[in-house]
């Protein structure tokens, strides 16, 4: 079988998709709590802690802990995955795996964070949350 008809290792697989998924946390965090400041990951608690910036910021610290414990177990897989002789991908299928898991990090960002726990929206000082919260995973 050539190297390019040969299954991925599961290794692979699983690799870049949590590399992606962290990819999408980063960019999260760094984009919408960082640069734009229109939430922090615990925006939606009421007060104190939701008006507390040194607090707001330690969560959004750990969420990036959080996010590189993704990014660190996803390169672990995919040395491992090279080691055991997986192939490597093609340039669109490593791309495709990745930006599954991107979007995945946005769908459970939403569902969970923005809807079920109400932990923070994309837009906290919008009118129309939900719409920004849409427009986003768009």
């Amino acid at each position: 079988m050539d190297t390019i008809t040969a299954k991925l290792h599961p290794g692979t697989r699983v690799g870049w998709l949590l590399l992606g998924f962290a990819l999408g946390g980063f960019f999260d965090g760094i984009v919408l709590h960082q640069i734009l400041q229109w939430h922090h990951l615990l925006s939606g608690l009421a007060d104190p802690a939701g008006s507390d910036l040194r607090f707001q910021i330690m969560a959004d610290g750990l969420f990036h802990l959080f996010m590189y414990v993704f990014a660190v177990a996803g390169t672990v897989l995919l040395v491992a995955a090279r080691a055991a002789g997986g192939r490597a991908g093609t340039t669109t299928e490593i791309l495709r795996l990745a930006f599954i898991g991107f979007g995945v990090w946005h769908l459970v960002d939403a569902i969970v964070f923005h809807w079920l726990l109400g932990l923070h929206r994309i837009k906290m000082n919008s009118d129309m949350p939900l719409a920004w919260d849409i427009g986003w995973l768009v």
